[in-house]
């Protein structure tokens, strides 16, 4: 495993975003989880995990006699 810091920078954390994380601040701290998409937050992304977990939990309706 490599120490060397990915060349394309953080991709947002939120389920299913292949978007490239905002920037740090240029005054300093780490770099945000997030894109710049308004609604890609980490209450959404915990929401959006949420669901997407309950409908693998739920069966198939074509499945079922």
């Amino acid at each position: 495993m490599s120490d060397r810091p990915d060349p394309r920078g953080k991709i947002c954390i939120y389920p299913g975003c292949e978007r490239p994380a905002v920037p740090a601040h240029p005054q300093g701290g780490p770099q945000p989880a997030f894109c710049d998409l308004e609604e890609h937050n980490a209450l959404r992304a915990h929401q959006e995990r949420r669901r997407l977990q309950a409908m693998a939990n739920t069966p198939d309706l074509k499945e079922r006699p």
